[in-house]
């Protein structure tokens, strides 16, 4: 009987084990992306914008389950574009870095655009700046 008993307090501990993994697993779906203390964060249906000035880093995560994808674009003083998507679903993000390339190193103490869309009709888009001077 005591190893019948011990075997069910086992399973019962194991199981409250495995609920409070699965909880502390989505707790930490709001939490920002790369362990980065954000400069900016912008957020509009379907879409939370982190900005990182040091180093020009865009991460854009998708915060809806909605079946779109949650996207930034962002366009410097004379116009260069570059748009950063997360495809992936909910909870998902993508990054963009200045040594991605021309067009992501933004310049110093130029008035950065972005425009944030996670809802797929433009409905909930918002349009916010900051300015790249750290």
């Amino acid at each position: 009987m005591k190893s019948r008993a011990g075997r069910v307090l086992a399973s019962a501990l194991a199981l409250s084990a495995s609920i409070a993994v699965v909880t502390a697993g989505s707790a930490f779906a709001d939490e920002p992306p790369g362990g980065i203390v954000w400069d900016h964060t912008y957020t509009a249906p379907g879409v939370k914008v982190y900005v990182e000035e040091h180093g020009d880093i865009i991460s854009v995560c998708d915060t809806a389950e909605n079946g779109h994808a949650a996207w930034v674009l962002v366009t410097d003083r004379v116009g260069v574009q570059f748009r950063v998507t997360s495809y992936n679903g909910v909870g998902s993000c993508a990054e963009s870095r200045a040594n991605d390339g021309l067009g992501h190193d933004l310049y110093e103490g130029d008035r950065i655009d972005l425009h944030l869309d996670g809802d797929g009709d433009g409905a909930g888009a918002a349009y916010k700046a900051f300015v790249n001077d750290h």
